[in-house]
């Protein structure tokens, strides 16, 4: 039987193949454009590779839209009709099946199966870590890593992407020391690893380090030019620290150049696109006609629901262009989801995508009470519906901004507080805390939060 260097049995494959599949795996972790092509050419020349052919389903999945879900489809009926595979690949094609019916939930917990007797399986936990963020299970992500850690021998090919999944795990759970340590020591071992990079830069933003920050995503622009679209996410980072410090017009630099530089349509770049264009409106930046391109993109995805973390995006840039209409729509289309949804799917898109989605619609149509209405019982409770804590962040400040404009002050100032002390180097925060105050009377508390926010401004 052909193993990959990891001793991993692979059912149909030459020497040859397994060479180019370990090619693949190794793009594939490293975000690289070449892993889908050079895939679909193994799968071409291979029709009795197993996990060529798992991989390649679990591939198209990850695209986040509903048409390669026949694409994935028709990998599962192909190795299913190979006859005997291996536990491991009988479990890797389970999990296959579970998310091309909706149920990643269940997909991970196949592949936590395989990583209990293979814990040397990286794509079994690059894959689970990739679900489990969008599930929001944090806590799953770091004891999946953690268990396999001991495992690994320090000299293999993966051991410094395992630890990069395990620091972006750790810093989810708020446990951004040791996050920061094997971060770094990942970037160390592999310094283009761009998930250990971005578990790093997470764990600035969530000390508000933006001096840090700064210096560690000091990349020229065009760096990681070979990489997928993932690499646009860390110049998002990039602008979130430029962000915090009143550099707008440095932010609306790199969206035009890195984050939005011409019009996209995958999830990820939509996610960042909408949420650095609110966040700058909601600090008083004119971010001019940025919004179309991302409200025509947005328009045309209403219907395919994949990710629920992206909904909200869709709404914020078709509520931004005026699409109300559009939102109706969508709306209705994920309530009409929920008819024949898993149980997990109905709580998440019932509890928590609709009412994050109506929110924003409402902000954008001026019922501001009513976006309070609906974002405050949930305020704690965001994470079933995918992304990080920086990234959920931006429904906070939909939030902040209708108390502000429905003229409720004292939760507005109540919840700008909360925010300055999350974020006590946010310049555009202090500033807004600073009006705040001053329009209640409170001149002594406006001036020493604009003491602040000069202090920011004048960092390093």
């Amino acid at each position: 039987m052909i193993t990959d260097p990891r001793g991993i049995e692979l059912t149909g494959a030459t020497k040859l193949q397994a060479s180019t599949f370990e090619e693949v795996v190794r793009a594939y972790l490293d975000y690289r454009l070449s892993a889908f092509p050079t895939l679909k050419e193994l799968c071409i020349s291979s029709p009795d590779f197993a996990m060529a052919h798992i991989l390649k389903g679990f591939l198209l999945l990850s695209m986040g839209i509903t048409a390669t879900i026949p694409g994935a489809k028709a990998c599962a009926d192909h190795v299913r009709k190979m006859g005997q595979l291996t536990r491991r690949e009988e479990l890797h094609l389970k999990a296959l099946d579970s998310w091309i019916s909706g149920d990643t939930r269940k997909s991970c917990a196949f592949w936590d199966e395989v990583l209990f007797s293979e814990p040397l399986d990286i794509l079994a936990l690059k894959l689970q870590h990739f679900s489990l963020f969008w599930l929001g299970e944090a806590n799953h992500m770091r004891a999946a890593t953690s268990r396999v850690v001991p495992h690994w021998d320090q000299s293999m090919y993966g051991y410094a992407q395992v630890l990069g999944m395990y620091a972006f795990a750790l810093e989810e759970c708020g446990d951004y020391s040791n996050a920061e340590r094997l971060g770094r020591e990942a970037v160390d071992r592999e310094p283009q690893d761009l998930w250990a990079i971005h578990a790093v830069a997470h764990v600035y933003e969530m000390q508000s380090n933006l001096t840090a920050g700064i210096k560690w995503l000091n990349q020229p622009l065009g760096e990681w030019k070979d990489r997928n679209p993932f690499k646009d996410h860390l110049w998002w980072h990039t602008a979130l620290f430029a962000l915090e410090k009143g550099e707008f017009q440095k932010v609306l630099n790199l969206y035009d150049e890195a984050v939005w530089p011409d019009d996209k349509s995958f999830y990820l770049d939509i996610q960042n696109g909408a949420s650095l264009l609110a966040r700058l409106e909601s600090f008083g930046v004119d971010v001019g006609d940025r919004w179309n391109s991302l409200g025509v993109v947005s328009e045309e995805k209403i219907g395919d629901h994949v990710l629920w973390f992206t909904e909200p995006h869709y709404t914020m840039a078709m509520g931004r262009t005026g699409k109300q209409n559009q939102i109706s729509k969508q709306i209705t289309s994920l309530q009409k989801l929920t008819n024949s949804a898993s149980q997990d799917t109905q709580r998440t898109v019932e509890n928590l995508a609709i009412p994050v989605c109506s929110a924003i619609r409402d902000y954008y149509r001026g019922d501001y009470a009513s976006t309070i209405n609906q974002l405050m019982p949930i305020r704690y409770s965001y994470q079933p519906i995918g992304g990080s804590h920086a990234q959920r962040d931006v429904f906070n400040i939909f939030l902040i901004d209708a108390a502000i404009k429905s003229k409720k002050l004292d939760l507005a100032t109540s919840l700008l507080s909360e925010r300055v002390a999350l974020h006590p180097n946010s310049f555009g925060s202090w500033v807004k805390y600073a009006d705040l105050l001053e329009s209640t009377g409170n001149i002594s508390r406006a001036t020493q939060a604009r003491s602040e926010a000069n202090r920011v401004a004048m960092m390093a």
